[in-house]
């Protein structure tokens, strides 16, 4: 199933997206879109339902900054997009793929959100506030006492979560003994 989602059509786009039992969905950013935090809204809306249905996904039209979350599901055209005027400023980093073409005279409305931490980070953060300088085992073992996030279950998540605090300035790690422990600045 193919949908293109429209600031005039994406009520019901997810409408019949609801009703439907499709095999596979595209969800494509159609005209003005990136613009609407309503249609952007929408868009995540039908890729939710589509993920919770276990629907095969693919979204097409949009830049990462606007859908975070979702780049495992983002189809890019390689050549087929514009710099993002806002590049320096994305917390991307680097990892964005720019304006989709049919988007570009629209460059002012792709303005990256603000990130906010994810419940990973947000652990990591409150677990070095109460002690700083830990390994990633003693990370992982203070984890299971907070309740904020429920899936630091593994080393590489921390070490994830951790890498993202370090591009803010927010950690520091230090190799030391055979194992890195995490310092928060």
């Amino acid at each position: 199933m193919k949908i293109e989602l429209t600031r005039e059509n994406f009520k019901a786009a997810l409408a019949a997206l609801k009703k439907a039992r499709p095999a596979r969905v595209a969800l494509r950013a159609g005209a003005g879109l990136p613009g609407s935090a309503e249609g952007l809204a929408a868009l995540k809306a039908a890729a939710d339902l589509c993920i919770e249905r276990g629907v095969p996904l693919e979204i097409a039209g949009i830049a990462p900054c606007l859908a975070p979350g979702y780049a495992r599901y983002l189809k890019t055209s390689p050549g087929k997009s514009s710099p993002c005027p806002a590049a320096k400023k994305c917390f991307l980093a680097g990892g964005c793929s720019g304006i989709p073409a049919r988007h570009a005279a629209q460059a002012a409305a792709f303005k990256p959100p603000e990130r906010g931490f994810t419940d990973l980070e947000r652990c990591m953060l409150a677990i070095l506030s109460a002690k700083n300088g830990l390994s990633t085992a003693q990370v992982l073992k203070a984890a299971r006492g907070l309740k904020i996030c429920s899936s630091c279950s593994n080393e590489g998540e921390v070490f994830r979560a951790a890498e993202r605090l370090i591009k803010f300035g927010l950690v520091a790690k230090k190799y030391s003994g055979g194992e890195y422990l995490w310092i928060k600045n």
